[in-house]
């Protein structure tokens, strides 16, 4: 993740912070359209690391949102079962709605304007729902458990408040 950070910082991204090893990484974008900072992070990847990636950036705001629009989250709901799948283009929501009418057993699904909510209580490995969404949207969706999920949105908080004792 160092190199990744490395990365960024070379894009011209603030303050780059990266959350576990997967590829999450969180910048100040000082106004970089997301479209344009995940191309620029595709092409860096790969020139740099020598891998295909696809890149999925995400605003603040849109977080904000994807977690705002999430119903699914509530007591009875351990957060390590709860899966957002956050897609590249607002079509890929309507490729999802016919898993709205299936029958999914102790699975739900939720869909946001940005992600769907996939609530399994017995884990992913085992859910037809979870496979199903990826199979439907391949790379063109990135999928996180509800505990990243509030890991990022702290980091992005952290991020942005260092952003501001910058300015």
């Amino acid at each position: 993740m160092l190199e990744l950070r490395e990365l960024a910082r070379s894009l011209g991204f603030g303050n780059p912070r990266t959350l576990l090893n997967s590829g999450n990484l969180v910048y100040a974008a000082h106004g970089k359209p997301t479209e344009e900072a995940a191309i620029a992070l595709e092409q860096g990847i790969l020139q740099r690391m020598k891998v295909s990636t696809q890149a999925l950036v995400v605003t603040a705001a849109e977080l904000d949102r994807i977690i705002e629009e999430n119903t699914l989250d509530g007591d009875d709901v351990d957060p390590s079962c709860l899966f957002v799948s956050i897609w590249r283009d607002p079509y890929d929501r309507h490729a999802l709605v016919p898993l709205l009418e299936q029958d999914w057993g102790d699975d739900r699904l939720q869909l946001g304007t940005r992600a769907a909510y996939q609530h399994a209580p017995d884990g992913a490995s085992e859910s037809g729902l979870v496979d199903a969404v990826a199979e439907l949207l391949g790379d063109r969706v990135t999928a996180r458990n509800w505990n990243t999920i509030g890991k990022l949105q702290e980091l992005v908080d952290d991020v942005a408040a260092a952003a501001n004792a910058d300015a």
